[in-house]
């Protein structure tokens, strides 16, 4: 089979264009989510990230706990995410500065102890 220039060129776009749609998947892999909270305790899960950055996460809960997003400024705590009794969440906030980001679960005082399961990733900001 005889390739035009035209033909090589139009492959050579298409090699391109799948390279880079598998590096932005590469940026956004999901991570696993697997943490055990004894009642009344809490576990979290810290990342790095930049202004721009967007943290997504999907979980669920053996039963109800809360969830926050935070960082810290100084003495200040940040939360722009603040949820109660939730047994399933899923939701993502974009980041206004770069700072250490966490993701925060705490098991009810009373009870037994909490299995959280799911992902969390962070995509690559656009540029």
């Amino acid at each position: 089979m005889r390739q035009t220039r035209r033909g090589v060129s139009a492959l050579r776009r298409l090699a391109a264009c799948r390279l880079a749609i598998l590096a932005s998947l590469a940026c956004a892999e999901d991570r696993p989510i697997r943490i055990t909270l004894p009642a009344g305790r809490n576990g979290e899960i810290c990342t790095p990230m930049a202004a721009g950055d967007t943290l997504r996460w999907r979980f669920k809960a053996g039963a109800a706990l809360d969830l926050n997003v935070h960082h810290r400024v100084g003495d200040e705590i940040r939360m722009p995410v603040d949820r109660k009794a939730v047994h399933v969440d899923s939701g993502e906030v974009l980041i206004d500065q770069r700072n250490d980001w966490c993701l925060m679960w705490t098991a009810a005082p009373r009870g037994k102890r909490v299995t959280v399961e799911g992902s969390w990733s962070v995509p690559a900001a656009k540029p």
